[in-house]
């Protein structure tokens, strides 16, 4: 019987393994939960499910305060879970694999080249050891930085575990803290908030674009930026435009309201932080339920948006956005082209990244109505805050105004769902809209019609 479960494991495609692995370890995480020894006071079948597929997800959405509510040995799942869930399971399996020589199979060679090498020409064997080695040196760091400051306020041993703690869950852009109250005591502590942020960034960057600044040669005659490929150029410029974009409009809308008794450098210095953060972590240095509604509604489009391609951050993905902004912009201008940089993309590229936002958004529209209707949040006017939580759930961001441990049993499930669907979700889709179909010989004809 175990010998044909794998082998029905082992006939699927590369992207259904993908998809099988986060749910065997979803529901690995969820029997481990459920463990008297990983919580305080026990955990309810649905909590644990919840719990485990936001950790796997790093999503960060949390029912149960993490430090009071479970034990050490379920941080230590969670954190696992995070790790594992965040660097994708089997990719973090086929890297161990690959560094101790051993090879993997032609269908997932052509799968890592389908994602990764349509914009570098790094064998894939050498990608997933970098993501190994930059995943370690990053944590590492982020470890000590942190350690020098918790060290002053707790012992020596909660130093050392919240630092490797948070340092996982940073990078891995996941949002969980063992602080009940997330980094809201550190919101003047420009140390651990530029740290973390700093992890949060390189963790949604993508580790191609990793590579690449890591290969940087500076050169008079060969000018920093122009050693990027297309691919990097559009995630750095995106990832800073809206960073600091956000973080001015943060300023501007919360100035004389959530930020009114704080400094200068307090207010700006949370403004960045919650820009970052909102994109992809889920850390909060103040208090989200308190924020104006034009404030989250800002906060939602960065969500919606979030990280980068080939990294650990959720959402529709930098590129995307950037993609979808210059055909606007192209279509303004009377250009048949969107060019970047003197070079133009492709129209099938142009296509997906369409048809991706439109599916993401009518799936989250969809969610959002769903989980209303089985519950009466819809009588309070909470509209905007269950889908301020379907676009953090499905975001993989984790932020939440503070209604999600009062969802009842269904809710909560529903938002797993969202959870799961965010994280594999848009790589599947693209997978699937990839595929190759035989050209028609026959062309049906066209007709127009009135639009706008």
């Amino acid at each position: 019987m175990e010998s044909k479960t794998r082998k029905t494991f082992i006939q699927l495609s590369p992207v259904q393994q993908f998809v099988a692995s986060f749910l065997l370890l979803i529901f690995a995480g969820t029997l481990l939960l459920k463990t008297p020894c990983a919580t305080v006071n026990g955990i309810s079948f649905i909590n644990a499910l919840f719990t485990s597929t936001s950790a796997v997800c790093v999503t960060g959405l949390a029912v149960l305060d993490t430090g009071k509510d479970f034990t050490f040995a379920g941080q230590v799942i969670i954190i696992a879970l995070i790790q594992l869930g965040g660097l994708g399971f089997m990719t973090f399996t086929i890297g161990i694999f690959s560094m101790l020589g051993g090879s993997f199979s032609l269908k997932w060679r052509f799968a890592f080249s389908e994602i990764y090498n349509e914009v570098t020409i790094i064998p894939p064997t050498q990608i997933l050891k970098k993501i190994i080695f930059y995943t370690i040196i990053i944590e590492s760091i982020t470890s000590f930085i942190l350690f020098t400051q918790f060290i002053k306020k707790l012992s020596l041993a909660d130093s050392i575990w919240f630092s490797v703690f948070h340092s996982i869950s940073a990078f891995c852009n996941a949002g969980f803290s063992t602080f009940s109250d997330s980094l809201m005591p550190f919101n003047n502590n420009p140390v651990v908030i530029i740290t973390i942020s700093f992890s949060i960034i390189l963790g949604g960057i993508g580790f191609i674009v990793l590579t690449e600044l890591a290969n940087l040669k500076i050169r008079r005659k060969n000018p920093v930026f122009r050693q990027f490929s297309l691919h990097s150029k559009l995630v750095l410029v995106s990832t800073i435009a809206l960073i600091i974009s956000g973080g001015l409009l943060f300023l501007f809308l919360e100035w004389s309201h959530v930020l009114k008794n704080f400094s200068l450098t307090e207010k700006i210095l949370t403004a960045y932080f919650q820009s970052v953060t909102c994109r992809t972590a889920g850390f909060n240095s103040i208090d989200t339920g308190s924020l104006r509604h034009s404030t989250l509604s800002i906060m939602m489009l960065l969500m919606f948006i979030g990280g980068s391609p080939g990294s650990i951050a959720g959402g529709i993905k930098t590129t995307t956005f950037a993609v979808i902004s210059g055909m606007v912009i192209s279509k303004f201008r009377g250009k048949k082209q969107v060019v970047f940089w003197d070079r133009s993309i492709n129209e099938d590229i142009i296509n997906k990244s369409m048809t991706l936002v439109i599916l993401s958004f009518i799936f989250i529209y969809a969610s959002t109505i769903t989980i209303l209707s089985v519950h009466s949040f819809d009588e309070n006017n909470s509209f905007l805050q269950v889908m301020f939580e379907v676009i953090s759930a499905f975001a993989t961001v984790g932020l939440s105004t503070g209604i999600t441990p009062r969802f009842p049993d269904l809710s909560k499930f529903l938002l797993t769902i969202v959870m799961f669907v965010g994280r594999v979700g848009p790589f599947a889709i693209l997978t699937a809209i990839s595929v190759k179909q035989k050209d028609i010989e026959i062309e049906i004809a066209d007709e127009n019609i009135m639009i706008g």
